[in-house]
């Protein structure tokens, strides 16, 4: 999340959390894969247009389509700087060290679509991963949906959270299971319903109109730091000298 003041407590706004997810379902014989073993063609029927894969398989990062902040952190904690984010061995890895920690986003803007990504956050309390889709308006009224937020130093829930109104208000759901390992998170956003995967498997939809964003946006991975309310601590003694979060690869369809 951005990190504004007036952000409600969401640890306790969200619903408890599901059980930890089972193993992705093999796709039905004739459809075409993804890396993630998600079918290109959703259960609802979408037949999902490809339009941008990052494998990170470069020696840095690629700034003609990612930006890095360079700023204050999320909730006015420390700072975002470009130096927080290497690319290497096919990984994307942004770095919290002191009160230095890092973000990027995505240049394209898209209006619904289908976003799929495989992520893991080190343990560490003061630090917490969230790969988001942020209005292009830059207006927060706007709507946000974090499809996969991590804020406990366990890494034992990920979170999703659907941001709408002017008054912030909540929807979502979280689900159990360690985040410090591999996982694959997809999330389906059309006029009619939001739809979010954990490892292939549904873990909410909503049809309410009045909660699904109508304007464009794009993506953004980032690594916060807190203190922030009760949704991330302050760092203390207990952590690492380095936190990272980790991704995999990053696909995008229209």
């Amino acid at each position: 999340v951005t990190g504004s003041s007036t952000d409600p407590d969401l640890l306790q706004a969200l619903p408890e959390p599901s059980p930890a997810p089972t193993a992705v379902p093999t796709p039905p014989p004739g459809r075409r894969s993804g890396a993630n073993g998600v079918s290109n063609r959703a259960a609802s029927g979408v037949e999902w247009r490809p339009v941008s894969t990052f494998d990170f398989n470069e020696s840095a990062l690629d700034q003609r389509v990612w930006n890095p902040y360079n700023s204050i952190g999320g909730f006015g904690n420390g700072l975002r700087r470009p130096s927080a984010i290497t690319v290497r061995n096919g990984l994307l890895r942004i770095t919290a060290r002191g009160n230095v920690s890092g973000g990027m986003g995505h240049e394209r803007d898209q209006l619904y679509g289908r976003w799929e990504f495989r992520a893991r956050t080190e343990k560490g309390r003061g630090r917490g991963a969230a790969i988001l889709l942020w209005p292009q308006t830059e207006n927060k009224d706007d709507g946000e949906l974090d499809m996969m937020e991590v804020p406990r130093e366990d890494r034992s829930q990920a979170h999703f959270v659907i941001h709408y109104s002017a008054q912030n208000k909540l929807a979502g759901s979280k689900v159990s299971g360690d985040f410090s390992q591999w996982h694959t998170f997809a999330m389906d956003w059309l006029p009619d319903r939001i739809t979010w995967y954990v490892d292939g498997v549904k873990q909410f939809e909503t049809t309410d109109r009045n909660v699904i964003p109508k304007v464009p946006m794009h993506m953004t991975i980032q690594l916060d730091m807190g203190p922030f309310e009760e949704w991330i601590p302050a760092p203390d003694a207990t952590t690492p000298e380095e936190v990272a979060l980790e991704v995999d690869w990053v696909k995008i369809f229209a």
